[in-house]
């Protein structure tokens, strides 16, 4: 990951600030949430709403709208500077290069790289980098906060997240092992690619353009099939992931609404640990998936570190 490391260097400012940015959106969220417990409170008690009370919610939603626009706009702009540079690296070795070490280049090997490498590698700092530190700060912000709202409630609901990381992690290495065998059969087409264009002239002489063309339909079936294992193995994964994560959920219906019948609880904190069980138990259900697609990531990237120059 030390390319990665590099590239958040040359662009420390504005990594920091998309940083900033969903912090300043979860610590929004969490007073909205507060604002609106101490709503719910006030209605189930049949108290009537003054104004201000309504004019004040509707700032802190307005609030939230204008720092959701902030951080999703600061996010994408860092993620495609830091893209730019990476493909700019790219480019800055090649030009580097003698003519002589130029003519020893493997066409076809640099070409997976730039179709496959590269191309995943932006794919995730421009869909997932930032959203994952965005949902790793929510976690962690969400269950100290409810920590501090109601301790016995909070730990009693998310003792099974433990459980629940555990699977995590180890179906997210199924998952990205098999993610890239599917990525290592798919260099193979473009080494195959390469080859049939240097041996055309040998191809066209000996008349064997069908055996190469067999051959190169064999190893598309064989990444077809090979990429459908990989889905399905990640559609079964993410679908266990998604029921161990309804498990807090059912909790605060069941432990809370008991503590709210008892009044140890009222109601509009109840609704607070509803409306903000997503942000760990929804969190769960994703990150088989976001640890599968790091991993790969930084396979991609340790291959790219020796062709990029920042």
């Amino acid at each position: 990951m030390t390319l990665l490391v590099k590239l958040i260097q040359k662009r420390l400012l504005l990594s920091f600030a998309a940083v900033c940015a969903s912090a300043l959106l979860v610590a929004v969220m969490l007073w909205w949430n507060a604002v609106l417990g101490g709503i719910v409170n006030d209605i189930s008690v049949g108290r009537t709403l003054p104004i201000y009370m309504i004019s004040y919610a509707s700032v802190i939603m307005l609030v939230m709208c204008a720092v959701n626009f902030l951080k999703t706009y600061i996010s994408g702009y860092v993620c495609e500077v830091l893209t730019h540079d990476l493909r700019m690296g790219y480019a800055r070795h090649f030009s580097a290069l003698s003519f002589s070490e130029i003519e020893k280049l493997n066409a076809g090997e640099q070409l997976s790289k730039l179709q496959n490498e590269i191309a995943e590698v932006s794919n995730y700092i421009n869909g997932n980098l930032f959203q994952l530190v965005n949902d790793c700060i929510t976690f962690l912000a969400t269950i100290m906060w409810l920590l501090v709202i109601n301790a016995r409630l909070t730990l009693t609901v998310n003792l099974p997240v433990f459980v629940i990381m555990i699977y995590v992690f180890y179906s997210s290495k199924i998952i990205s092992t098999a993610t890239e065998h599917s990525q290592q059969t798919r260099g193979q087409i473009n080494k195959h690619a390469d080859m049939m264009l240097v041996l055309l002239p040998i191809i066209r002489l000996y008349d064997a353009a069908r055996m190469m063309a067999a051959n190169y339909r064999k190893e598309v079936d064989e990444w077809k099939n090979q990429t459908v294992r990989t889905e399905r193995t990640r559609a079964r994964l993410m679908s266990l992931s998604g029921l161990l994560s309804s498990i807090p959920l059912m909790l605060i219906f069941l432990v809370g609404g008991n503590m709210v019948a008892s009044d140890v609880l009222t109601l509009g904190t109840l609704y607070i640990f509803l409306n903000l069980s997503g942000g760990v138990s929804g969190v769960m259900m994703n990150m088989p998936g976001f640890i599968a697609s790091f991993r790969q990531f930084s396979i991609n990237m340790k291959r790219l570190a020796p062709v990029v120059i920042l």
